[in-house]
């Protein structure tokens, strides 16, 4: 028997997996030290611009986190169904060897 044509690394999709998690809870957290840095803006003009920056930062950070989400979705899902494939498999193989 040859060299598998596909070999899926589950380490690799796990760490993905755990990563994307990560990232999603700090970019989640960034929220609750955007009062605490207003101290720092200054006053009138410098501070007005901060404040529509963080705005808008807010609404990317927002789309960011709903894409990171998406992208750990895809990860979990792409290594159930290799798992449950690869368990298929191996319970035919099984069944075949019996034979």
């Amino acid at each position: 028997m040859g060299d598998p044509d596909l070999t899926v690394d589950y380490d690799f999709l796990a760490d993905c997996e755990r990563t994307l998690g990560q990232l999603r809870k700090t970019f989640k957290d960034i929220d609750n030290r955007r009062d605490d840095m207003k101290e720092h803006w200054g006053s009138g003009h410098i501070a007005g611009v901060m404040e529509d920056f963080v705005d808008n930062w807010d609404d990317y950070r927002t789309r960011l986190i709903e894409s990171i989400e998406s992208v750990g979705g895809l990860v979990a899902g792409s290594k159930k169904a290799f798992e449950d494939l690869d368990k298929q498999l191996a319970d035919a193989n099984k069944k075949k060897q019996k034979k």
